[in-house]
C-alpha cells in the first residue's frame, strides 16, 4: 500500500508538500523525504510526536533515542503510524530553529503514480528563510507565567529607565 501524506509547515503562508510513501517504510525515510521536499538541512536532529485532532503533542519518536529501550524512527513503519484514518504526527527539525510540521493521512492507495518512492507528488508554496516562531503553550498559560502572574505586568520597564544607581 501507498500512503498519500499531506505536509504542513506551521507557518503564517500556505507552505505544505504531498507525498507518496509505501507503507512499509520507516519514520526515518519519511524523515529524509521531508528534509528533501522542504530543502531542509540534512544534518539536524530530529522527532516526531504522535499527535490528536487539535494537534496536541504527545509521544516522542526521535530520530536518535538517548534512552535505552526507546524506539526510534528507524523502528516504526508507517503502516503502524498511520493505523487509522484520523492518525496525525507532528514533525520537529532542527531543534534550534524548531521547523513544525503538521502530518496527516489523505488517503491509502494501492499504486501511486510516481516509479520511486517515497517521492513529493505536490509542492504548495515557497519555503521562508527562516523558521517561524513556534510558541509551544498551553491554552491554561497563554496569558499566565509559570507563577500564574500576567506576563504584560513585567513587560513595560520604562518606569525603572530615570534610575541610574542601583
Amino acid at each position: 500500500m501507498i500512503a498519500h501524506l499531506r505536509i504542513i509547515l506551521d507557518h503564517n503562508n500556505d507552505i505544505f508538500r504531498d507525498i507518496h510513501i509505501n507503507t512499509e517504510d520507516t519514520l526515518e525515510q519519511l524523515h529524509h523525504t521531508i528534509v528533501s521536499a522542504f530543502t531542509l538541512s540534512p544534518d539536524e536532529m530530529a522527532a516526531f510526536y504522535i499527535s490528536n485532532e487539535e494537534w496536541e503533542q504527545g509521544e516522542e519518536i526521535p530520530l536518535l533515542s538517548m534512552q535505552e529501550g526507546s524506539q526510534e524512527m528507524k523502528d516504526i513503519t508507517i503502516s503502524a503510524t498511520f493505523n487509522k484514518e484520523d492518525s496525525r504526527l507532528l514533525y520537529i527539525q532542527d531543534f534550534l530553529t524548531m521547523w513544525r510540521f503538521m502530518i496527516e493521512l489523505e488517503e491509502l492507495l494501492e499504486t501511486s503514480t510516481q516509479k520511486e518512492l517515497p517521492a513529493t507528488v505536490l509542492s504548495f508554496g515557497e519555503m521562508p528563510s527562516e523558521a517561524p516562531n513556534v510558541k509551544f503553550v498551553s491554552e491554561e498559560h497563554k496569558e499566565h507565567d509559570t507563577y500564574g502572574y500576567v506576563l504584560d505586568d513585567f513587560n513595560d520597564f520604562e518606569q525603572f529607565d530615570e534610575f541610574n544607581e542601583y
